[in-house]
């Protein structure tokens, strides 16, 4: 340790030289800092003190350790020496110095140092036996305090006559330096035994040798741990603590019989010194409990524990606490929990190692009450019985972990309230997705029921809101604000009609999103699902639709009957400087009809598109470029329609039942019903024609461009409200929502009516070709209308 005491004393000869060449200086001002400290204490008000445990300067009693700081420096930075190695205090010299002027002693040598004083063997002469002499050493260890120790050793070792505790002969004081006479045990110390067998224990030629050898080992060191146990049960049951067992305190005779010695830090039980009441730090940190450690009050639990250290070294060769310096190992003795002994030696038997750790234990209360059960516990486990510790709980650990860890314990505690917290909030969350998603499945149920059950009354179509919309396609409705618009859609359900309306979901929410961002008001469309194109047109001219998709042909039939009917957007199959408004379609006939023109259809068969669409309007357009008028050809039918319509014996056109046909709303029907000899001619679009031409060797008369469809406002519509709709279509660029709409378009763009004066050029042509008889075509399913 570094001199501390005065000029003059030296350090240790193995301590760093830093150590040795700072200490001078700081210790003179960590004096002169005490020296000012009293004299501000002088003129101030009485402050309560304490005693350092290790010089006896006064110290305040929320001091560290309850050191001064100067005997706190020395603590942090000493560099410790094996007991074989310390300086000698009291070197044998001269006949003289032999007897050190003790009239009835011959020293013969030194053997050790015990907890506050040197140790040698000595002879005493008269009584001729050789005996140990233990002495306090000079300069700091002869101050007051460490004075009083020395006495007190004696004092509690006299009460003490045990066969496994050294006994004391003689105490007495020669000058300044008392002494006492103690039993020489011939042996050597646990520690020594220690580092005599480190390099064997661990080391056997098999694993079944090793395991024998190790078991044996265990087995004598539970023996000689319990008579230890019970001779510091002895000294409990007179009042006595030892405070520092540690193996080198262990001392082993020829027999190897363990005895207790250097009650140099006893405490006495049953007496509350001025000097015990300062709570000194004495003993050896590695086998130092965590209340002695920290400067708080001791009992018997603190010798329990430095017994379960000295048999945690003894089962894994090593302490259970270790670091350079003494103030560190403190720190971890503390904070830490020990290492499990299995871990360091996987021979260790678990319930030894569940003994050792009950001893180890931070908390007290939960060691072994007295030694005595420590000693019980371990001759049960000699026996092969069952041992009364038991090992740690799961939640006994957390608990000891949040107590040395309370700052991060908080964190952790408050991260899994917050995650609890979370979780029940996901779980609310999900319950409530759960119920609405019960909710929605009910309504779309609900609704396609009763859509169902429209579509076969006499209805001519079914309303669906915007939120019932939302719902069917899965999705939460949004909530009704006031001040909202509400718009209605039209739509001619091809087929399915609830495949419509799942279709049209997506154009609807498009529209009332960008709707509603446009007027910064909120905006509603509804969907109204017809069973006949004709009778949704019609419902536009009267102005019970706002907005409606239709074909060129349907549009300027509209506008004849209504002209305030307007234009939005249309079709737009490909984007750039060619893009194509429409679709290109062809007039086509097989391989071995004889038909090479369009002329020469004149007498043959021929199936047109649907009665009320644009591919019909231009191909009977074509047909009459061609000179061809309805009565002209043998039969015709509308694809759309059930009936057909043939010449008679007098070239008149009558009806009857035709032949069954695919889907209606298929473009690949007029392909179908051409190749399989159904009819002698067909139109289609060009795209589907050319998919099978080649295969079917199908042969191409004439190609036109087909108007494509467009969407249309109805009359009286608010300028505002057609303006934003038009908007919203030319901005949509979503190919999954656009793939919905008829035409198959890329976009939309914006129209006028005089885009369509073509379309109205071929209306002529169109009556021209229908003249006679058939001009209403009322057998059709969706019969060509006259508005």
């Amino acid at each position: 340790m570094i001199a501390a005491g005065g000029p003059g004393q030296a350090a240790p000869a193995n301590c760093p030289q830093w150590v040795v060449a700072i200490a001078p200086s700081v210790t003179a001002g960590v004096s002169s800092c005490c020296t000012h400290h009293e004299r501000v204490s002088s003129h101030g008000a009485v402050t309560e003190k304490m005693k350092c445990s290790s010089c006896g300067n006064e110290i305040e009693r929320d001091v560290s350790f309850h050191q001064c700081p100067r005997c706190l420096l020395n603590l942090g930075l000493w560099c410790g020496t094996d007991d074989g190695a310390d300086v000698a205090l009291w070197d044998v010299g001269s006949e003289g110095e032999r007897t050190l002027g003790l009239v009835d002693y011959e020293i013969l040598e030194r053997i050790g140092r015990g907890g506050m004083g040197v140790v040698y063997k000595a002879r005493q002469l008269s009584l001729d036996r050789v005996v140990a002499l233990k002495m306090i050493g000079m300069g700091e260890l002869a101050s007051p305090p460490a004075m009083a120790r020395f006495r007190r050793e004696a004092e509690a070792a006299a009460k003490l006559d045990h066969p496994n505790i050294v006994p004391i002969y003689e105490v007495g004081e020669h000058g300044a330096n008392p002494f006492l006479v103690m039993r020489l045990v011939e042996g050597a110390s646990l520690a020594q035994k220690l580092r005599e067998s480190a390099s064997s224990v661990w080391y056997d030629p098999t694993q079944r040798e090793r395991a024998t050898r190790e078991s044996r080992r265990q087995l004598k060191i539970a023996r000689l741990l319990a008579v230890v146990a019970r001779a510091v049960d002895y000294a409990h049951e007179r009042g006595v603590l030892h405070r520092d067992l540690k193996p080198s305190n262990i001392l082993l005779d020829r027999d190897e019989n363990p005895h207790v010695t250097d009650f140099g830090v006893a405490k006495l039980l049953d007496e509350e010194t001025a000097l015990t009441q300062t709570a000194e730090l004495l003993g050896t940190p590695s086998y130092m409990a965590p209340e002695q450690a920290a400067g708080k009050p001791v009992s018997r639990a603190a010798d329990v524990y430095s017994l379960g250290a000295i048999l945690y070294e003894l089962l894994t060769g090593r302490p259970a606490f270790e670091g350079k310096r003494p103030i560190e190992i403190l720190r971890r003795v503390m904070e830490q929990e020990p290492t499990h002994p299995g871990l360091l030696n996987e021979l260790v038997d678990r319930d030894l190692a569940i003994i050792c750790l009950k001893c180890l234990d931070k908390d007290p209360e939960r060691r072994y009450g007295t030694a005595l059960e420590f000693a019980e516990d371990l001759e049960r486990w000699q026996r092969r019985e069952p041992i009364l510790a038991r090992p740690t709980g799961p939640i006994l650990r957390v608990q000891r972990w949040t107590v040395r860890n309370p700052a991060l314990a908080s964190l952790i505690a408050g991260l899994v309230v917050g995650m609890a917290m979370t979780l029940i909030l996901l779980a609310k969350t999900r319950e409530e997705k759960a119920r609405k998603s019960i909710a929605l499945a009910i309504l779309r149920t609900e609704t396609a029921r009763q859509l169902q059950e429209i579509w076969t009354s006499p209805s001519p179509f079914f309303t669906i809101k915007s939120e019932t919309l939302s719902a069917m396609a899965g999705k939460e409705p949004a909530r009704l604000r006031g001040g909202e618009e509400r718009f209605t859609v039209g739509f001619a359900a091809e087929g399915n009609p609830l495949d419509r309306a799942m279709r049209a979901a997506s154009l609807l929410e498009h529209v009332e999103h960008g709707w509603s961002a446009l007027a910064q008001t909120p905006t509603r469309i509804d969907l109204r699902l017809y069973k006949s194109q004709r009778q949704a047109v019609l419902d536009l001219i009267r102005g019970d639709v706002d907005f409606m998709q239709m074909n060129a042909r349907e549009y300027v039939r509209a506008k004849m009957q209504d002209p305030d009917v307007q234009p939005l957007v249309r079709v737009v199959r490909s984007q750039g400087p060619t893009a194509l408004r429409g679709e290109p379609a062809v007039i086509f006939t097989r391989t071995g009809t004889g038909i090479e023109t369009v002329s020469d259809i004149r007498g043959k068969s021929l199936l047109f598109g649907a009665a009320d669409s644009t591919l019909t309007l231009w191909t009977k357009a074509c047909l009459v470029e061609a000179g061809i008028l309805a009565r002209d050809l043998d039969k015709y039918r509308y694809v759309d329609a059930q009936e057909e319509l043939s010449k008679s014996h007098n070239s008149d056109l009558a009806r009857r039942e035709g032949p069954v046909l695919g889907n209606p709303f298929s473009e690949m029907t007029p392909v179908e019903a051409v190749v399989n000899g159904t009819y002698d001619a067909g139109v289609a679009t060009e795209r589907r024609f050319r998919q099978v031409a080649a295969r079917e060797k199908l042969v191409l008369l004439q190609r036109f461009h087909n108007t494509g469809y467009l969407w249309v406002a109805r009359g009286g519509l608010p300028p505002h409200a057609a303006d934003r709709f038009q908007q919203t279509m030319t901005n949509l660029k979503d190919p999954q929502i656009l793939q919905s709409f008829a035409g198959n378009p890329s976009a939309f763009e914006a129209c006028a009516d005089e885009d369509f004066a073509e379309t109205r050029s071929k209306l002529a042509a169109e009556s021209l070709f229908d003249g006679g008889p058939a001009r209403d075509d009322s057998g059709s399913k969706s019969a060509r209308n006259t508005y």
